[in-house]
Formats: structure tokens, C-alpha cells, sequence
């Protein structure tokens, strides 16, 4: 394919960036009233019609919503609206985050027991590379999720199947999001036992044992998450 010359990025475009960036820093929460247009439109130094026409594209995203006469207000962003975006998630309300768990029982489930019985060894090693990592980093939240996840999706790619795999790269960010929610509100130690669990049911191919474990594995984060809610 031949290389053709980069564009230059249109006025309205950078102002959108600038404003989706303040949305994913969480700048501007859910239910927030973002400046009005005069005052984006000052801030950044251009006319009223080029904040305008990045508003619209943020609204059309489903990120803010405008309400008549009152202006923009900051959505919250949930699994539905995520999935038809395709946008990064960097903010859950408590509902979306029992709706993301709700899917994970579904699907992690079977995931595990698929990989029980197709699991390799070489994927067995990167899992115990992971748990090590996640042990390491009990007190770094930001690095233990991320090897939390890698553990995860680690998993999905021992089953061997191609949806499995495509959709935890798709779900890549609601389930980081997800995971940092649950260990912030419940801890690591329940985490560390039931990954440990898993490690032990991949190397028997014990593909019952898995699915049990990942099943309890969800549902006592799911509960632990409820608590006192």
C-alpha cells in the first residue's frame, strides 16, 4: 500500500481530542455540566461553531448528552454504549461493573473449562509468570491488574478459539476497568487464591474443577463488590 502524506488535523478535531482527553482523565464526571459553548469556545480560543461540531461528535458517541435548555452533561458510560463505540471505558458506575461481572460469569466460565482440556504447558509457564507477577505487586494496584488481566487473557488464548480470543481483546479496557474496581473495593488475597486454584485445575486438565473455580472465582468478587453498596 502506498504511503500518502499526512493531513493536518482540522481545528475542530483537536478541540474534540482535548475534550474527549478531559473525559477520559476523568476530568468531568458522570452527571457533570461541561462548560457551555461560549466558554469552551474562549477557552480554547475559537469560534462557537467549531465547539459545536466536536460536542456533536462527542454526543453522537453516546459520551454527553445535551438537555434543553440547561446545556452538555457528562454520560455515564456503560457496556452497551462501550460495545457499540468501541471507546475506551475509564469510568463504571456500580451497575455497569455487576453487568461486566454478570457477562464474565457466562463467558469466563466456559473459557476455563475449554482451556482446561487445551491447555499447553507453555501457556501453563505464562500463567505462573503472571501469578508471580500479580504476587510481586500486591501493593502496586495500577501493575497488578494489568497482570491480573494478562492472566485472564491469557486463559482465553489457551482455548484455542478465535472469538474467545478477539473478544477479550474487544473487551480489553471495560475488563481492566472492571478488575480495578473489584481489587480496589475487595483486595488481592481472594484474587491470589482463586488464580492460584486455576493454575493447579490447567495443570491436571481438570476441565470440572476449572469451570467450578472460575465460577466461584466471579461470584464471590461479584458479592464481596456488592457489600455495603
Amino acid at each position: 500500500m502506498p504511503i500518502k502524506p499526512i493531513k493536518r488535523q482540522s481545528v475542530s478535531e483537536q478541540v474534540y481530542e482535548q475534550l474527549k482527553h478531559q473525559l477520559l482523565i476523568g476530568e468531568w464526571k458522570p452527571g457533570d455540566k461541561i462548560p457551555s459553548e461560549n466558554e469552551l469556545a474562549a477557552a480554547f480560543g475559537v469560534s462557537r461553531v467549531t465547539v459545536r461540531q466536536a460536542l456533536q461528535k462527542l454526543t453522537t458517541l453516546g459520551l454527553i448528552e445535551t438537555k434543553l435548555g440547561e446545556g452538555a452533561f457528562v454520560k455515564e458510560i456503560t457496556p452497551g454504549v462501550y460495545m457499540n463505540n468501541m471507546f475506551p471505558v475509564v469510568y463504571l458506575g456500580r451497575d455497569s461493573v455487576v453487568e461486566v461481572m454478570e457477562f464474565r460469569t457466562i463467558i469466563e466460565v466456559g473459557a476455563a473449562a475449554l482451556a482446561a482440556e487445551r491447555i499447553k504447558d507453555e501457556d501453563i509457564k505464562k500463567l505462573e509468570q503472571y501469578y508471580k507477577k500479580m504476587q510481586a505487586n500486591k501493593d502496586n494496584i495500577e501493575k497488578y491488574v494489568e497482570y491480573d488481566l494478562s492472566f485472564h487473557s491469557q486463559l482465553a488464548a489457551a482455548t484455542g478459539n478465535s472469538l474467545i480470543i478477539q473478544m477479550y481483546c474487544i473487551l480489553q479496557d471495560i475488563l481492566r476497568m472492571t478488575i480495578k474496581n473489584i481489587t480496589e473495593k475487595n483486595g488481592v488475597e481472594l484474587g491470589l487464591k482463586f488464580h492460584n486454584m486455576l493454575i493447579d485445575s490447567m495443570k491436571e486438565h481438570n476441565v470440572e474443577k476449572a469451570r467450578e473455580i472460575m465460577f466461584e472465582h466471579v461470584q464471590e468478587a461479584l458479592i464481596n463488590f456488592k457489600k455495603d453498596q
